[in-house]
């Protein structure tokens, strides 16, 4: 993910390198530009945590934003998400967002009561 912008009640997630589609057990590239747009957001409940560290165990200590300070602190980014969770009202995307040549673990949530859309422009 490249960039997260906010329109009215809409939250639209930018990738700069597109998507990939599961299709017969395998991930295919699709070609063109990616957007994720999520409709009926509320900001209240929008939440990015992000780790200072990198590891499956120990302690850890990090920073959580609220979605809207996130996007002002980090305009643009380099979000490179692992996982996506999908649930009653909430998306979830979790993987590693790089500054220069660190790495962090982020974990971006957002509630939403609208639809989720996936467009290519291609």
């Amino acid at each position: 993910m490249s960039k997260i912008t906010l329109e009215e009640k809409k939250i639209i997630l930018y990738f700069s390198e597109g998507f990939y589609e599961p299709r017969n057990n395998d991930y295919l590239a699709v070609e063109g530009k990616g957007i994720i747009s999520i409709e009926g957001s509320d900001l209240e409940f929008c939440t990015v945590y992000l780790f200072d560290s990198v590891g499956n165990s120990g302690q850890f200590s990090g920073e959580k934003y609220r979605l809207d300070a996130f996007i002002h602190e980090f305009p643009h980014m380099d979000f490179e998400i692992i996982d996506e969770t999908y649930g009653y009202n909430q998306s979830k995307f979790s993987g590693y967002i790089y500054e220069g040549d660190k790495m962090k673990e982020c974990t971006v949530d957002i509630y939403h009561f609208g639809n989720m859309k996936y467009i290519v422009e291609k």
